[in-house]
């Protein structure tokens, strides 16, 4: 698996993770839960635009 792969792959469970801990668990504990899942949301969408900016970069470097 490539590295760009690898980024976009761990952006997306971590932001399922976000979306988990933001809503589906802030009904059931206290609002730092809701809090750290916003949290992990931008993370996991921080982690995907690298592995996207990793895939430019990688495909700019074969044309060469």
């Amino acid at each position: 698996m490539k590295k760009y792969q690898r980024l976009a792959f761990l952006g997306i469970i971590v932001t399922a993770l976000g979306i988990v801990l933001g809503i589906v668990f802030t009904t059931t504990l206290k609002d730092t839960v809701g809090t750290l899942g916003i949290v992990f949301i931008g993370i996991g969408g921080f982690l995907l635009v690298a592995g996207m900016s990793e895939k430019k970069r990688s495909e700019g470097s074969d044309d060469d």
